[in-house]
């Protein structure tokens, strides 16, 4: 029996690759699909549960990353980002640098990092050595025997940039492991963090395969798959699908009214989110009581920071809370390996695309999410006041943003002025609208195959 290995160094890649058919289809073609993993035990058990099948797992050894592999993949990472803002002439780029530097050790280790950086980006073959060098890197016996007593045919790693997938893959790479990497999100391939290099890559698009090939050149054109991604093939599961009587019951929501789906993005992207609902729900509370529109607040699941809190409370009529269903370790929030969506919360996202009437958020893929449902999004254009260090301008200066070309497909909202302006053209917005056409667009453009995407990975992992 082909055994076909998940590498799981997070719980994100949970969602996205194994609620999906993906595992299922390959029992069926009958794989035995291992997963090996750094997750809580309440994550594998999620898994198991919702496929209601015990499989093969095992937790890869502990690893702890030296100064020099450290060195090496923070030198390489500048480089990279360098070497992309020279080719795409797009400083915002350099957003993808955030070195950390609050005690004395590390001011000088970045320092000295940034001092080379500007000698190494200028020739490509220089970030091309650098690579080598860091995969060289890594010999672990330890990984060796683990791989070994497997009896792994291939490997499949759901995350490009996981620092604890590294030497697993490079130690299948000694033990002639065949290895399959993810690109995970569509805005991962400009930002210089294909720390996980594997032997192929599976994207979501034609478009992210033009991008692999211009940013990593020395990756052959045939090892980039487009695949699509299985994310996109729930929104075709209408076994998730409850009735918006249901839906609204569940959050307190008015039927007969039109609910706006804000979509908080983490604090780092957008610090200034709760301004941002504040804005909103103030300018729908200025309309007549029985002409204001309803939010559905959606955080990110990852932000754990009670900031929506102040505004909800003072607008409770206006906004109800629809909190992501995923599980985090209250003792240590911040350890992103044990943080792992629960299935159900598949199904909530879902409703809420299916049942809200328009989204808006800074920037968001939830954009592409409302698409799959013909729905508006508006995207969020102005800062607040008091904003310091931070501007709505950088955010859509992101390369991933150039996808949209001279396409319209989102509603943009400008100032807090024209909140109820955009608001209502948004809502009054249908499938013949330029915007929703457009949304479709670029819809096409970010991910292909969206019906096949695990059919796809099937074939391709059992090849």
């Amino acid at each position: 029996m082909k055994r076909v290995a998940f590498l799981l160094a997070d719980g994100v890649g949970i969602r996205n690759y194994l609620y999906s058919n993906l595992l299922k289809e390959l029992l069926e073609k009958g794989v035995e699909p291992i997963l090996l993993h750094d997750l809580s035990n309440e994550a594998i058990e999620e898994i198991q549960k919702h496929h209601n099948y015990n499989f093969t797992c095992h937790k890869f050894p502990e690893y702890k990353e030296t100064i020099q592999q450290k060195f090496l993949r923070e030198l390489i990472s500048l480089t990279r980002i360098k070497f992309n803002i020279r080719l795409t002439d797009n400083a915002s780029l350099k957003k993808n640098w955030k070195p950390i530097k609050n005690k004395i050790f590390q001011k000088i280790f970045y320092s000295t990092i940034e001092t080379l950086g500007f000698l190494w980006f200028k020739k490509y073959n220089s970030i091309l050595k650098l690579e080598k060098k860091y995969e060289n890197s890594f010999s672990n016996n330890e990984y060796h025997k683990l791989l070994k007593s497997l009896d792994i045919d291939v490997i499949f790693s759901t995350h490009q940039r996981v620092i604890k997938a590294v030497p697993i893959i490079a130690s299948a790479r000694k033990n002639n492991i065949k290895t399959i990497g993810a690109i995970f999100s569509w805005d991962n391939v400009p930002k210089a963090k294909l720390t996980v290099r594997t032997d192929s890559y599976v994207v979501w698009s034609k478009h992210m395969k033009k991008e692999m090939k211009l940013f990593y050149p020395e990756i052959p054109q045939d090892k980039i798959i487009v695949t699509g991604t299985p994310q996109f093939e729930f929104y075709d599961n209408k076994a998730l699908l409850k009735s918006k009587e249901a839906f609204c019951k569940q959050f307190g929501l008015d039927i007969s009214k039109k609910t706006i789906c804000f979509s908080g993005d983490d604090t780092r992207t957008s610090p200034y989110d709760p301004d941002y609902l504040n804005d909103l729900a103030s300018s729908i509370n200025e309309l007549p009581e029985d002409k204001q529109p309803q939010i559905l607040l959606r955080r990110c699941p990852v932000d754990l920071t009670g900031r929506f809190d102040m505004v909800v409370k003072k607008y409770a009529k206006i906004i109800k809370v629809a909190d992501p269903l995923w599980s985090f370790d209250k003792k240590n929030k911040k350890n992103w390996s044990l943080v792992y969506p629960k299935f159900k919360d598949v199904a909530l996202l879902i409703n809420t695309v299916k049942h809200c009437d328009v989204v808006i958020n800074i920037g968001s893929t939830m954009a592409h999410d409302f698409a799959m449902f013909k729905k508006p999004t508006i995207y969020i254009n102005y800062d607040v006041p008091h904003a310091k260090k931070w501007s709505v301008d950088t955010i859509y200066k992101f390369q991933h943003f150039r996808s949209m070309g001279t396409l319209q497909p989102v509603f943009w909202l400008k100032s807090k002025e024209s909140i109820l302006d955009v608001l209502n053209k948004a809502l009054d917005s249908n499938e013949n609208s330029k915007e929703i056409k457009d949304s479709q667009e670029w819809l096409n453009i970010i991910s292909n195959e969206r019906t096949k995407a695990s059919k796809n990975l099937t074939n391709l992992l059992t090849q």
